[in-house]
């Protein structure tokens, strides 16, 4: 079985945040493939099922970004074999808005909820799909940036970018990274 981890925020307040695109690509593949989203387990919501034929685990950790290592450690002692079988998906404020990148391994990059996965299973050698949601030069404080909506003259954009991640998603379910690889971190932004 293959782990698809969603990161994000629970709550309404930050549904539509740029720091909750990783829960909003996990919701859309879930919805596309008809998934239920809907198993509480290892403080999160699991949804499990296939796509394209392979057996997946998409999985919301709902114990807020910073904490994001308690669930994916939690699940990696009791259900993941090789590390291969995991990817995490998450945002990337230092990329545009439009593009993703896919990693087979690699820091934090200041990203919060990677820092504590790899803090949490003491390593890095898992695959990750980040999200640029970076829209312009970003002045004072992140944080407050990435807890906020994107803006409606935006939607196109990110509705382009939350498509692209699925069908990398696909990509690597199917082909695995390096094909994933190949083809979606070459891939251009939509235009505005």
């Amino acid at each position: 079985m293959k782990f698809v981890v969603g990161l994000g925020n629970p709550g309404l307040e930050y549904k539509n945040t740029k720091h909750n695109v990783g829960f909003a690509v996990l919701q859309d593949l879930a919805k596309e493939k008809k998934i239920k989203i809907k198993e509480k387990r290892y403080s999160a919501l699991i949804g499990r099922g296939k796509i394209a034929g392979v057996d997946v685990a998409l999985v919301l950790p709902y114990t807020y970004m910073n904490r994001s290592g308690d669930t994916v450690g939690d699940i990696v002692r009791e259900e993941i074999g090789p590390s291969d079988d995991l990817i995490v998906v998450c945002d990337d404020i230092n990329m545009k808005l439009g593009r993703v990148r896919m990693k087979k391994k690699g820091s934090a990059g200041g990203h919060k909820g990677l820092e504590s996965i790899i803090s949490s299973l003491g390593r890095d050698d898992f695959a990750r799909l980040r999200i640029g949601i970076a829209t312009d030069v970003h002045k004072g404080d992140i944080t407050r940036y990435v807890l906020t909506p994107f803006k409606r003259n935006q939607h196109k954009n990110v509705s382009h970018v939350l498509s692209l991640a699925r069908e990398a998603l696909e990509c690597w379910l199917i082909k695995g990274m390096d094909t994933a690889m190949n083809k979606f971190n070459v891939k251009k932004a939509a235009t505005s």
